[in-house]
């Protein structure tokens, strides 16, 4: 990578604190499972079975909703949501790159269908602490797996091209989407 498209050319600002909507989200989806699961677990009488199933939504939704907006980008003509990634760290990737990062996009997409399956059966089953661990820890965990292996092979994969860490990756990221708020 060159200096020119590197990290360090990024704006200052992005080496800056997430702001108090990140937190609020990341609470938030910690929180969540263990509010459902006490709310499970103390039976409250106003809640009634429509709600009670209704609680184990949104971890399902959230996976679904990211399988569809990596999907999305799949569709002929478009670029993939990864080679999106991909460009702000090298802006005219090689046909190598653009395959894998074709190729990596549907793997998030397989993967988040199959985080949402296994919520929706653990749900299903009556599993609920199963369903906590997997939704409060587990999914977090295998996020975090994927990306691991995934770099950890993209670095053997493509040895020539300098790749930066996934800290920076998650800066370069968060500087663009700034941007384009902007």
């Amino acid at each position: 990578m060159s200096p020119e498209t590197g990290p360090s050319s990024l704006p200052s600002e992005t080496g800056s604190r997430p702001g108090w909507r990140t937190w609020l989200s990341v609470t938030a989806g910690v929180a969540y499972p263990f509010l459902v699961y006490g709310l499970l677990a103390w039976g409250h009488p106003s809640l009634g079975m429509a709600p009670a199933t209704l609680l184990f939504l949104p971890p399902l939704c959230i996976n679904l909703g990211l399988a569809w907006v990596f999907g999305r980008t799949l569709a002929p003509g478009r670029e993939a949501l990864i080679t999106r990634f991909a460009r702000l760290e090298t802006p005219r990737p090689d046909v190598a790159v653009l395959a894998y990062t074709r190729r990596l996009t549907w793997v998030w997409v397989v993967f988040f269908v199959v985080m949402a399956a296994i919520s929706a059966t653990l749900a299903a089953s009556g599993a609920r602490e199963a369903w906590l661990w997997f939704t409060a820890v587990g999914n977090y965990l295998c996020v975090a797996a994927l990306f691991a292996v995934e770099y950890a092979y993209r670095r053997r994969r493509f040895p020539s091209n300098a790749t930066v860490s996934p800290r920076q990756q998650i800066q370069m990221l968060r500087a663009a989407l700034r941007n384009q708020r902007r």
